[in-house]
């Protein structure tokens, strides 16, 4: 539009006057977020690692608050308080699905192990390839249910 014709600009909600608008290259907030002004996530996280000075068995000792909140929760939920127990079985549930328990590294898995492993996923495929149809893969015959519990030999 053109800035000299201001007669045809209606004003009203969302229009203001071109005059009162922002100049182009100037901001609203012209000083911005003041410099090492923190953010409320800051703030408490900041509040949680404080230390604080506490008594237990008789000995004092300096724990972050965070510590401090976590040792009073378990402590009541160990005690039989439901609230605490549901908070503390929650977060467990979060930190255990954030970082599943890693697989042993020293896991030993014995041969006879893998020749048992071995024999049920050859079952397994035996019976898919024995009863193609979904209706009959759900009931073992006779004869399937009687072979696949003989032991083999080597086996148990």
């Amino acid at each position: 539009m053109d800035d000299c014709d201001d007669s045809k600009y209606p004003i009203g909600y969302k229009k203001p006057p071109r005059h009162t608008r922002f100049q182009p290259g100037l901001s609203g907030n012209a000083k911005g977020r003041p410099k090492g002004a923190k953010n409320f996530a800051a703030v408490i996280e900041r509040e949680l690692r404080t230390p604080i000075e506490v008594t237990e068995n008789g000995e004092r000792k300096r724990i972050s608050k965070r510590q401090a909140i976590v040792k009073q929760t378990v402590n009541r939920a160990v005690a039989g308080d439901p609230k605490a127990t549901s908070i503390l079985l929650s977060e467990a549930r979060f930190h255990e699905s954030q970082n599943p328990p890693a697989l042993a590294a020293n896991a030993h898995v014995s041969q006879e192990d893998h020749s048992v492993m071995g024999n049920i996923v050859r079952r397994i495929g035996q019976l898919n390839q024995a009863s193609p149809d979904p209706a009959s893969s759900n009931a073992l015959s006779e004869s399937q249910f009687s072979s696949s519990h003989e032991p083999e030999e080597g086996g148990l």
